[in-house]
């Protein structure tokens, strides 16, 4: 009988090995970063505002609204007074006469600048720059009265 259980449990204690299997833990594969240098296309912008008063003189425009669009029918949807924004940049000179879009990726857009209250007077352009890459575009743009 003492024969019987030592080789109860011998076959046990082997059955129990045997099933017991090292587990290897998994190693999560290296996330692959992507890194894609852009600085080869993109360029940078920037847009100069200037009005045509009454008397025909060219000033600079302070406070003008400069947006940037990708089509001319964002901007025709825009000006339709939609509930859509589909301008890519909408900045603002400030005091000065300039807006700085920084760099963007190389293409044609369109800009459109716009200022509601210059000496009561509304004035408005539309214009279609290039962008190049690795170049610093200048666009100045001089609006009309509306």
């Amino acid at each position: 009988m003492k024969s019987n259980i030592k080789l109860l449990l011998i076959i046990i204690l082997s059955i129990t090995i045997a099933s017991c299997k090292k587990t290897k833990d998994e190693v999560p594969a290296q996330q692959q970063i992507v890194t894609y240098d852009t600085s080869g296309l993109t360029g940078r912008l920037t847009v100069y505002t200037k009005y045509i008063d009454a008397s025909y003189n060219v000033n600079n425009a302070t406070n003008t609204n400069v947006y940037l669009y990708a089509s001319w029918d964002d901007i025709n949807t825009d000006l339709l007074g939609t509930t859509y924004d589909l301008a890519i940049y909408r900045l603002n000179t400030g005091t000065g006469n300039s807006a700085y879009f920084g760099y963007i990726n190389y293409g044609n857009y369109y800009v459109l600048a716009f200022n509601n209250n210059i000496n009561g007077t509304a004035y408005i352009k539309t214009s279609i720059v290039q962008v190049r890459p690795q170049q610093n575009e200048q666009l100045t743009i001089t609006m009309v009265q509306k």
